[in-house]
Formats: C-alpha cells, structure tokens, sequence
C-alpha cells in the first residue's frame, strides 16, 4: 500500500519546501523591520492571534455540522424517494 509521500510528486514537495522556505524567509524579514512595533504590541497580536484561531476552528466546526445535518436530509430523502413509485410508465 502506497503512502500519502509515496503518492506525491517529488517535484511538488520540493516546491512546497521552496514555498516554506520563501515564506519564512519573508515573515523573518517584516519581523526585523518591525521588531519594536511587535515587541510593543506583542500582547495584542497575540490576543488577535488567539481570536483569528479560535474563528477558523468554529467555522471548521459550523461547517462539519451542517455537512452532517445535510447528509442526514439527503438520507432521508433518499429513503422517501426510494419508497413511493415512479411517476413515468415503464
């Protein structure tokens, strides 16, 4: 059985190292420019931070909930659908 690394390509792994890279590289220098304004604010970006994950995990969660209700509505469709006849003469 084939691993999800074996699945990829390499050439896409290595460009998503480059992408990491450049990405770190970029954050690492706004970082340095703007050392004293992130010391100063540290507790707010953080705060901020905190909201900004807590967001994202209840939209995860509010988009798991209805992917769930809406699998239970096609079920019962389904079902309800399944039981009465067809409308069209075979």
């Amino acid at each position: 059985m084939a691993t999800a690394l074996q699945a990829v390509p390499s050439r896409a792994i290595q460009l998503a190292l480059l992408d990491a890279l450049i990405a770190g590289a970029g954050l690492g220098y706004l970082a340095h420019q703007y050392r004293e304004a992130l010391v100063a604010n540290s507790a707010a970006i953080g705060l901020g931070l905190l909201l900004l994950f807590a967001l994202g995990y209840g939209l995860r969660a509010a988009a798991r909930v209805l992917l769930r209700a809406g699998s239970r509505v096609d079920a019962i469709f389904a079902e309800e659908l399944r039981d009465k006849p067809s409308p069209r003469p075979r």
